[in-house]
């Protein structure tokens, strides 16, 4: 299918302006969930090697994913107000919230970053995660935003050398 539509149709098609709103959409509505991973790494590979300019198109998708992000972490946030978790989930939430304590804040987040920003780890398994061990949007909002240009801007540049190898 690659041989009948290679990136620089599909970009051609439509356009290398349009390619950075798609990658933005599609991050921002479907982003690194577990369903429409593979969607969203498929356009912005396709869009880099295509003609869009790879960084530009980091910064464009990372922040589409840190906003779906976003949006799924308050839903799960206020959602999870209404859940009655059992005695055993809540102890484990608990052993792991302590076991989390014990490490500096900052190797925290930089292990959230790692997960989030270099791991193709479905985001809102974490985002489901994040809530229930009681983290403050405030203080993951910029690792949301900085991890998601970062997956982008990885993605694009080795969607870039990939297709540049085959084409």
């Amino acid at each position: 299918m690659l041989y009948q539509y290679p990136p620089d149709n599909v970009v051609a098609t439509i356009g290398v302006e349009n390619s950075y709103l798609a990658v933005f959409l599609i991050a921002a509505l479907g982003g690194l969930s577990s369903l429409t991973s593979g969607v969203f790494y498929a356009a912005v590979a396709t869009f880099s090697s295509g003609g869009a300019i790879p960084w530009l198109l980091g910064i464009v998708g990372g922040i589409g994913i840190a906003l779906g992000d976003s949006l799924i972490f308050g839903l799960f946030y206020y959602g999870a107000k209404d859940v009655d978790v059992s005695d055993q989930w809540q102890q484990r939430i608990d052993k792991t919230r302590s076991a989390i304590e014990h490490y500096p804040s900052w190797a925290t987040y930089i292990l959230l970053f790692l997960i989030l920003g270099v791991s193709p780890v479905p985001n809102d398994i974490v985002m489901l995660a994040l809530v229930a061990l009681g983290f403050s949007y405030i203080k993951i909002a910029p690792i949301l935003f900085l991890a998601g240009i970062s997956i982008t801007t990885i993605t694009a540049y080795l969607g870039q050398s990939f297709f540049s190898y085959i084409f």
